[in-house]
């Protein structure tokens, strides 16, 4: 007698603007009866993701999100240094995990990514008390991020209207970074601190990270002048940002960052109010996640 697995599918209803009322219906046509026991929730905000990815983690073997990075970062971290095994439908603005672990942005293609059981096994992070699997940062994107969340409309194009308006306007803020027994102050426009290469919308931050490799790529976006501008846009999604005169990389398996005041950082896209000290810390291979 085979014993079937228990998957439970938690759905955002509302993320990325994407109608999900179809969702059900493909899950119970492609999946694999045979192998999994399938019940589908369906969050109300954050408060109930937490709570229903709590109590699936607990009840599961297997716990899949559909939605956004904010939701996959809210159900993954309740599996984290676990034998469950975490999976993605990704229906977000930018999907950022999901195509880091080649995960099919169509519905369709992401079940049928359960049905063969691949596994990988990748790092997971935390800012503080926060968790993240992606990208982290603080400055331009953590900006974004907020005014994003405050949009009336969610989506590509509404981001992509929100980060047009504001690049020109945006400050480049004092840092002082903590990290492989060093301190470095700089005036930076942003301080990504990548576990994951892109931000979302194949839009690479860090390129050359690798997900299971224990270490962060930390790239910092020192000051430039309004032309660079069109470059940037451009490097993000055809080249290497690295390669810009005022970028900075390294890797390191921790760092520490010290702003001037209590502000948002960016957390797995979402905005996040973090103290104006905020430490980051990478866990080696501590989720095991369906991937391509």
């Amino acid at each position: 007698m085979i014993v079937k697995q228990k998957i439970h599918f938690i759905i955002n209803p509302i993320s990325g603007g994407l109608s999900k009322t179809h969702i059900p219906d493909l899950i119970f046509k492609i999946l694999d009866k045979n192998q999994f026991d399938i019940q589908i929730f369906y969050t109300q905000g954050q408060e109930s993701n937490h709570h229903l990815a709590a109590a699936s983690a607990m009840e599961a073997d297997i716990v899949i999100a559909v939605g956004g990075d904010g939701t996959i970062n809210n159900v993954a971290q309740y599996l984290v240094n676990t034998n469950k095994i975490f999976g993605v439908i990704p229906m977000g603005s930018g999907n950022g995990l999901a195509r880091e672990l080649a995960i099919p942005t169509n519905p369709e293609k992401a079940l049928q990514l359960i049905n063969q059981q691949k596994i990988k096994v990748i790092d997971t992070c935390k800012a503080n008390n926060q968790f993240f699997i992606n990208i982290a940062g603080v400055g331009f994107d953590a900006h974004i991020a907020d005014l994003f969340s405050k949009a009336k409309s969610r989506g590509f194009k509404t981001y992509t209207k929100i980060t047009l308006r504001e690049f020109a306007n945006y400050k480049s803020k004092n840092y002082t970074l903590h990290y492989n027994d060093q301190q470095t102050n700089v005036n930076a426009f942003m301080v990504c601190i990548c576990n994951g290469t892109q931000f979302g919308n194949n839009a690479y931050a860090a390129p050359k990270a690798i997900y299971n490799d224990g270490l962060f790529d930390i790239v910092i976006f020192n000051s430039f002048k309004i032309w660079h501008v069109p470059l940037i846009a451009y490097k993000l999604f055809k080249g290497d940002v690295s390669d810009l005169p005022f970028v900075q990389t390294f890797k390191t398996n921790q760092i520490s960052i010290t702003r001037t005041i209590k502000e948002v950082a960016n957390i797995d896209g979402e905005a996040m109010l973090l103290e104006k000290d905020i430490h980051f810390k990478i866990f080696k291979h501590s989720l095991k996640v369906f991937a391509s």
